[in-house]
């Protein structure tokens, strides 16, 4: 569905639809830089979130990081408006788009943000960042069963298939990190990024079933979640009173803006586009990079061979589901 202003298609309307005239090789290009971007970028959020925990606590951490993004999604919100207004028609009323309901709001802004910035920033200051990112590896495997569920239907054998494989590799990869590591804040810190993974799973399956057919521009779309999400986060940090150093803050800024913005414009997207367990299984290949990272900073030891094969068998996996949902998408379009 295309929106429309004044008689003309609104240019505000990123639709992706089959009747936007791109050919399926574009729609699988585009879905496949997409996916690469995000996986770097979710990457990095780890790193700089660890990062920032060393000048600033927990709280101000987890409320400054979605504080920047809210800014930074309003800033590009109130730019896309301004920029699609029409000259001399600034007091034009668009076609209305659909509006969440107060709870769906309250129930995305509470598990899409609140609960997993709380708990994957705790699971971050307690183990640091490879042993949580680890811990979220059964997400695609717990999407793709909620999905299952919920639709009635059983998914593709082939995406069954490349989903265990992927989600083995990622356990795989897990195993050295686990030697000598068994402390009492590792494993208070697994757990809390277990619970961080149920969090976000129903969050994407609930944003995809709320967003079912939206195909207009993202920002404006997911900032009321973010807004409310924030709130508990920042009377959370104003209780503790946290405080953080200039090059905390700076980092928080870089995260939220430049880091965080983009990532959850490209998530959200892909989340529409392909599908919540696909968007979850793009997190596999974060796990790697995390630890690839982490031994670049010197905050965490080299992949063994162990884990260089584990990250193959991921990769392998996911090459097989990533080229039945592209295949799926070049149906569509053709349709």
């Amino acid at each position: 569905m295309k929106w429309v202003r004044d008689g003309k298609p609104d240019p505000a309307d990123q639709s992706e639809g089959p009747g936007d005239g791109a050919s399926g090789q574009a729609r699988k290009a585009r879905l496949a830089w997409q996916s690469a971007a995000l996986v770097v970028l979710l990457a990095s959020t780890w790193l700089i979130v660890q990062a920032s925990l060393r000048g600033a606590s927990t709280a101000t951490v987890s409320a400054g990081r979605t504080g920047f993004t809210v800014l930074g999604l309003l800033a590009l919100t109130w730019w896309s408006a301004s920029r699609t207004a029409p000259a001399g028609k600034e007091h034009s009323v668009a076609a209305p788009r659909p509006r969440y309901r107060w709870w769906q709001v309250a129930i995305l802004a509470l598990t899409g943000v609140t609960a997993y910035t709380l708990l994957s920033t705790l699971a971050i200051s307690l183990a640091g960042p490879a042993l949580p990112a680890l811990g979220m590896s059964l997400t695609p495997a717990v999407v793709l069963l909620a999905e299952g569920v919920t639709a009635r239907k059983c998914p593709p054998v082939r995406t069954i298939v490349g989903t265990v494989i992927a989600v083995a590799g990622a356990v795989l990869y897990a195993v050295p990190r686990l030697a000598g590591n068994l402390g009492q804040q590792v494993a208070l810190g697994s757990l809390v990024a277990v619970a961080a993974l149920f969090s976000m799973a129903f969050y994407g399956i609930y944003f995809e079933r709320v967003n079912r057919g939206y195909r207009g521009a993202m920002a404006p779309r997911i900032l009321p979640i973010f807004a409310v999400g924030t709130i508990p986060l920042a009377l959370w940090a104003l209780v503790a009173g946290g405080e953080a150093g200039w090059a905390a803050l700076g980092m928080l800024a870089l995260l939220g803006i430049v880091v965080y913005v983009p990532a959850y414009l490209l998530q959200h997207r892909i989340l529409l586009v392909g599908g919540p367990s696909y968007s979850a299984l793009l997190g596999l290949a974060v796990s790697p990079l995390v630890g690839a990272g982490s031994a670049m900073l010197h905050l965490a030891g080299a992949p063994t061979p162990m884990q260089i094969a584990a990250m193959a068998v991921t990769i392998a996996g996911m090459a097989v589901v990533m080229r039945s949902k592209l295949a799926t998408s070049e149906a569509d379009a053709t349709r």
